[in-house]
């Protein structure tokens, strides 16, 4: 299982946002569908953007691994689950 943490949120007016995440576990890569977990309980699952490709490969070159998150807004502390 492929996971993440939301850890900042940036909202646009379309209601897409745009997440920084820390990996917990595995790599989440562009044009995933994931699910959205809030307190364990699965609130959405949408596609994913993460910038450089993967959120393994922000952390490689040394960045923050950040994301579009597609028709929905997540909060600090969502999880981010792929398969």
């Amino acid at each position: 299982m492929n996971r993440a943490e939301v850890t900042d949120v940036f909202v646009f007016a379309k209601g897409d946002g745009a997440v920084y995440i820390d990996p917990v576990e595995g790599d989440i890569k562009a044009g995933d569908r994931v699910k959205i977990l809030r307190e364990g309980v699965k609130v959405a699952e949408v596609v994913i953007f993460p910038r450089d490709g993967s959120a393994a490969g922000a952390v490689r070159a040394g960045g923050r691994a950040h994301a579009l998150v597609k028709g929905f807004v997540c909060v600090v502390g969502d999880i981010i689950e792929a398969e």
